[in-house]
């Protein structure tokens, strides 16, 4: 008869199988990623049920447990009290996988101690670069190279702008590390690899043409830069005793920016599809009115916006439901038929989990990413967690955050895999370093 040890060893080897695997996977086949996630969740309930009580007492588990609590009550709430024709069913349960599906890729990839946390991030990769080069056409390759806007296969261009630019970050950051992990030898083979990968993530970057994957990308160099200047400032061990590798690995990352930006002429395609468009106050101010106008990019999105203030202030606890935003949309006096034909969410995900779930279920997420934040912090004084993935954690951050503000991100499958893989690799050196017999990462 099989022991108890072995099943838990059989246990966490499964686990942390899938759960490295599925980064991969999800470029690959979408039923086969589909099935990955259920056995993991499956495991993970495993887990809380018998092999780790530790699971149970995790402040971030309690809040995503009452986060769908939340989300239960408000379908039920719904059901009676939503007039039938803006009733949508029971699509809000949506919100809790895609806000909660990290801490399973956590518990996942810490569930063999001898397997690294950036084993997640190589299998994101790997997937991703067998996916453009195996399963995009040529001619989605020769019409970026031209100018085009093209969605390499994603759902549409904004989507496979945020894959880009994740991954771009992901590159600049951990590129040094990926290469001093190597021998010395193989550093010749594996370096020009890498840097070619970062530097065909930030020609996809470019060519999808997103104008809010461009400011969130500003946004989270100038925040790594002030926490950079600051450490350094603040004479922080780390910083000071790597001085001279640092500066060399920034100076290395700026040149390959810089190069690759002037390769791709990127000033000219960034000044052409910002100048695309004109914004002044005067269309935003029409477009809140909901005053007739060409529908363009912003006009859309300031006209949903303020719609869907209206919305949330009728029901601010628990919202209107699943699907409930392009039912109200479809509704609404505010908008013509070709707005409703073409249109059907609020291009911003606050809003629209706002619309969706209501102010407590908000609620229950902003805790969750406060104590993610906070155990961050304290994983990092600690040691737990390197330096760069600190820093990384906190530029992430600052990009999802904005390009969040101009399209309903969080709910859809990019939304739900970028939420996975970036908070489950973030949160698993917290949960390494609570583990006492597991190896500590040290800052580096």
């Amino acid at each position: 008869m099989m022991s108890m040890d072995n099943m838990l060893r059989g246990y966490r080897l499964a686990f942390s199988a899938l759960g490295l695997a599925f980064p991969a996977v999800w470029f690959l086949s979408v039923d086969a990623a589909d099935w990955l996630a259920r056995a993991m969740f499956l495991l993970f309930l495993a887990g809380v049920a018998v092999s780790n009580p530790s699971i149970r007492l995790d402040k971030v588990v309690q809040v995503c447990a009452l986060l769908a609590m939340v989300i239960v009550i408000g379908y039920l709430w719904h059901r009676f009290t939503v007039p039938e024709a803006l009733f949508g069913g029971s699509g809000a349960k949506r919100f809790f996988p895609a806000f909660c599906f990290f801490v399973v890729v956590a518990y996942g990839a810490t569930a063999c101690s001898r397997l690294s946390p950036f084993l997640l991030l190589a299998s994101a990769a790997a997937g991703l670069v067998i996916y453009l080069l195996w399963f995009v056409p040529s001619d989605h390759w020769v019409a970026a190279w031209q100018g085009k806007r093209v969605d390499f296969g994603f759902r549409n261009a904004q989507h496979a702008g945020i894959v880009f630019a994740g991954a771009l970050l992901a590159g600049l950051f951990f590129l040094p590390r990926a290469v001093r992990a190597v021998p010395l030898k193989a550093r010749i083979l594996i370096a020009p690899c890498l840097t070619a990968f970062v530097v065909l993530m930030l020609w996809g970057s470019l060519v999808t043409q997103v104008r809010a994957v461009w400011l969130g990308l500003v946004i989270s160099i100038c925040v790594s830069l002030l926490i950079g200047v600051a450490w350094f400032l603040l004479g922080h061990r780390t910083v000071r005793g790597h001085s001279k590798l640092l500066a060399a690995a920034t100076a290395g990352l700026i040149v390959l920016l810089a190069s690759g930006l002037y390769f791709f002429e990127a000033d000219q395609r960034v000044i052409k599809r910002l100048s695309a468009e004109e914004i002044s106050i005067d269309t935003v101010a029409r477009a809140a009115r909901f005053e007739d106008g060409p529908l363009t990019s912003s006009s859309v999105r300031i006209a949903s916006w303020s719609a869907s203030l209206e919305w949330i202030a009728e029901r601010p606890l628990l919202g209107w439901g699943g699907r409930s935003a392009s039912k109200l949309i479809k509704a609404s006096p505010h908008f013509d038929d070709q707005f409703k034909d073409r249109f059907g969410h609020l291009h911003n995900s606050y809003l629209e989990s706002m619309v969706t779930v209501g102010g407590a279920a908000v609620l229950c997420m902003i805790v969750i990413v406060a104590l993610v934040g906070r155990r961050s912090v304290t994983t990092w004084r600690q040691g737990s967690m390197p330096s760069d993935v600190f820093l990384f954690a906190w530029a992430f951050f600052a990009f999802w955050v904005t390009v969040n503000m101009f399209e309903s991100y969080v709910t859809a499958d990019s939304g739900f895999y970028i939420n996975a893989l970036m908070g489950g690799f973030v949160y698993s050196f917290y949960l390494r370093g609570q583990c006492p017999g597991r190896q500590q990462t040290t800052a580096s």
